[in-house]
This record gives structure tokens, C-alpha cells and sequence, in this order.
């Protein structure tokens, strides 16, 4: 009787986990996303390809949305890369710069393709913090690390946004 009765919980727990999904909020209807080559606004060397290929990596990493071609995308991503900006962030004395923060600002708008509607058209921005005496491994770095903020928004607010 005890084996019976539990080979019936693991059955109803089984059964249960079966309808778990990491879809989230979305409507059944969106099932794929394509990202074409986003603008630049920003004349930062590479950084459009940069920025999109990292888009693209990260909701192939998330993997709830497959990742297709325009032609057949239930959500498309479009934008523009707004800015590459490097600020003093710290001044020692003497009015020597310390550190800088490099801020990346991009515009996104999502559109879902089969309703025909805008699901939301918004700026990130992420920043990193880099030495005055950085080289350019470290600023290379520096963006990598703002965009690795920015594309976990941008995916977050596509699953979660509704």
C-alpha cells in the first residue's frame, strides 16, 4: 500500500512539474525574436555589430524565445546605439582626472509583428568605471561590461514586460 501510494505522488508531482515554464508573462503567441543590425548614432568603432551580436547572444543564452530572421519573428527589436560617452567620474588633487565612467546608451523599440503593436520603445544605459591611464583593452573591456547590463535588460524587458 505505501509503494503504491507513493508511486501515485510521484506521478502527481511528476505531472506537475511538467507544466512549469520559463516563458514568464509573454502571450503564447510570441514565440521567436529577431534583432536586425542596430543603428549608429554613436561613431564608436564596431560598436554596432557589437551591441547586436550581443543582443542576439543573449536571448539565444536565455532561450525562451527561439531567434530567427525578420521574416518569420513574432517580436523584432530595432535600434540605435545613442551614445559611447566617457566622463571624468573622480578628480585627484591638482585637477587631474582619476577615473572615468564610460556610459552606452541604447534605444530599443520592440514591436510584436502578428498583433501589429508597439510592446515598448525605451533607452538603457549601463556604465563601467575605467583608470585615466586605461589602454584600449581596458576601455574594449569597460564597454563589454556596460553592455552586459544593458542586453540583461533588454532581454528581462522583452520576457517580462507585459
Amino acid at each position: 500500500m505505501r509503494k503504491f501510494l507513493f508511486l501515485i505522488l510521484i506521478g502527481v508531482l511528476w505531472q506537475a512539474c511538467g507544466f512549469y515554464s520559463f516563458k514568464g508573462a509573454l502571450p503564447s503567441h510570441l514565440k521567436t525574436v529577431a534583432v536586425p543590425l542596430f543603428d549608429d548614432r554613436s561613431a564608436w568603432p564596431g560598436i554596432r555589430e557589437k551591441v547586436t551580436d550581443s543582443i542576439l547572444n543573449g536571448f539565444v543564452e536565455d532561450n525562451t524565445l527561439a531567434v530567427t530572421d525578420a521574416g518569420r519573428a513574432d517580436i523584432i527589436l530595432k535600434g540605435s546605439v545613442q551614445s559611447v560617452q566617457r566622463t571624468e567620474q573622480a578628480i585627484e588633487p591638482g585637477e587631474t582626472v582619476a577615473e572615468y565612467r564610460l556610459t552606452v546608451n541604447i534605444k530599443v523599440r520592440a514591436d510584436d509583428v502578428r498583433m501589429s503593436k508597439k510592446l515598448y520603445d525605451k533607452t538603457f544605459s549601463a556604465y563601467a568605471l575605467l583608470s585615466a591611464d586605461a589602454g584600449q583593452d581596458e576601455i574594449d573591456a569597460a564597454v563589454d561590461e556596460a553592455l552586459e547590463i544593458i542586453v540583461e535588460d533588454i532581454v528581462n524587458t522583452t520576457l517580462s514586460g507585459w
